[in-house]
């Protein structure tokens, strides 16, 4: 006889998991294994339910070691009741509230690994709760995402934010009122300056996660280029003799001596023999390109209309000469979130051709210190030459005090072509505009790969 006190006869629900009763620690009396067990009201026959159970087909076929997987669901009249792997450990939001505030460079680990489970569940069209209850901190080291499907889109880079300004803060940001429902992801914000600031090397980033509006963020791959970079480097240790055994750490710091010696040897060998490129080089995966090119692409057409919005720029350009210009999609918001990219392309008759106007785009670049209408330019960093792209290539960044702008200009083959993004401030902590004028470059050199 079945057991009534089963779920499905099978499933035994031993204790809530959260204030709202959505979710419970259960047991799987068939296979004898923990479980968790959430119950999703279904809402009325429609386009709203139809999207719920899209949902969860898709995350039925997710397995990332970051999310939660979805093992069985039991279907009632009204709702739903999804079996899920069981997960130990506190959520993000329960571990600072417990410990306090976590260093800036595990939180960048955590949120990297946030990223990671997004991206994957993306790949199926499974949208998930990234917020700092919902992002699990397992004993084994697991950064797990709990939330398997949502009722519609979230705004996974928001969510991503506040967890960020939890971790770092030890509190969550100010909220409004949150749907009761564990599937529904996202915890709704206040407009910035209604709620705390952030603090800390991080803040920049999470303020701008935390704005507004979805197109005044940053993209995914920046978020990552700039969470990366505090993880700490990997060290290199040598094993060292112990006091009394094998000659000891006297032998040990003679032949550190000797090394050393050997290295600043090599190093001036190296100085006068090695040769020497005329500018710093920054290495980039090269692309094959073809030897010549029968015509001159035009400019519009060198990246999509996905990678423009990727930039937060407006899908429809305008086209001038050789010029072709893409501005921010939403004019009203600040001006540090307001972007413009130039793209320029040139064609000549001869590699030769190419290479003397090349070289006189460089030679201008180096040059120039003020803009068209007579501000004055800084050069934030000497112009540096890039390996990799193209016949070669060089980088540039520049402030005029109000903006902030990096181009890339390079050859391949007979063509030269021109990039520029520019961003509405003269400061760029997190390097955005220096990584949208490279991403921007690689798109068309990938474009251009496809010549005939």
């Amino acid at each position: 006889m079945t057991d009534p006190s089963l779920l499905a006869g099978r499933y035994r629900m031993l204790e809530r998991r959260d204030r709202a009763g959505t979710s419970w620690r259960s047991r799987d009396e068939l296979l004898r294994r923990d479980v968790t067990i959430s119950e999703v009201p279904l809402p009325p026959p429609g386009p709203a339910r139809d999207r719920l159970l899209d949902q969860i087909r898709a995350a039925a076929g997710l397995r990332h070691p970051g999310v939660t997987a979805l093992h069985d669901v039991i279907s009632g009249p009204d709702r739903l009741w999804l079996i899920m792997e069981s997960v130990e450990g506190r959520s993000l939001l329960q571990h600072v509230r417990a410990d306090g505030p976590l260093p800036a460079e595990r939180a960048a680990e955590i949120g990297l690994r946030v990223l990671d489970a997004l991206a994957a569940a993306r790949e199926l069209g499974v949208h998930l709760a990234a917020a700092p209850d919902s992002v699990l901190l397992a004993p084994d080291g697991r950064v797990v995402l709990t939330g398997v499907a949502a009722l519609g889109s979230t705004d996974e880079l928001r969510d991503l934010g506040s967890t960020l300004f939890t971790a770092v803060e030890g509190r969550a940001p100010h909220t409004g009122p949150r749907p009761a429902p564990l599937m529904v992801g996202g915890t709704p914000l206040t407009e910035p300056g209604s709620g705390p600031a952030a603090s800390g090397p991080l803040a920049p980033l999470v303020e701008e996660l935390l704005t507004a509006g979805p197109g005044h963020r940053p993209d995914a791959t920046s978020v990552r280029l700039t969470l990366e970079r505090f993880l700490p480097r990997p060290t290199h240790s040598g094993h060292g003799g112990e006091p009394g055994a094998g000659g000891g750490p006297r032998r040990t710091s003679l032949l550190a001596v000797a090394v050393a010696v050997l290295a600043v040897l090599l190093l001036g060998a190296a100085y006068w023999f090695w040769p020497r490129p005329t500018e710093s080089t920054t290495e980039s995966t090269p692309v094959a390109l073809p030897t010549a090119f029968a015509r001159t692409p035009d400019p519009c057409s060198l990246i999509s209309t996905k990678q423009a919005d990727d930039l937060a720029l407006d899908t429809t350009p305008t086209k001038d000469g050789k010029e072709c210009k893409w501005v921010t999609n939403d004019s009203g918001q600040p001006p540090n979130l307001k972007y413009t990219l130039w793209i320029s392309a040139f064609g000549f008759t001869s590699d030769e051709a190419a290479r003397r106007n090349y070289a006189r785009f460089l030679k201008k670049t180096r040059e120039r210190t003020r803009t068209d209408v007579g501000a004055a330019l800084t050069h934030v960093k000497p112009v540096e030459a890039l390996a990799g792209i193209g016949s070669e290539a060089y980088r540039n960044e520049v402030t005029n005090g109000l903006t902030r702008s990096s181009s890339v200009g390079f050859r391949a083959a007979n063509l030269v072509i021109i990039v520029q993004y520019q961003r509405g401030v003269p400061e760029d902590p997190n390097g955005t505009t220096g990584e949208g004028a490279l991403k921007t470059t690689r798109w068309i050199l990938e474009r251009l790969s496809r010549e005939s």
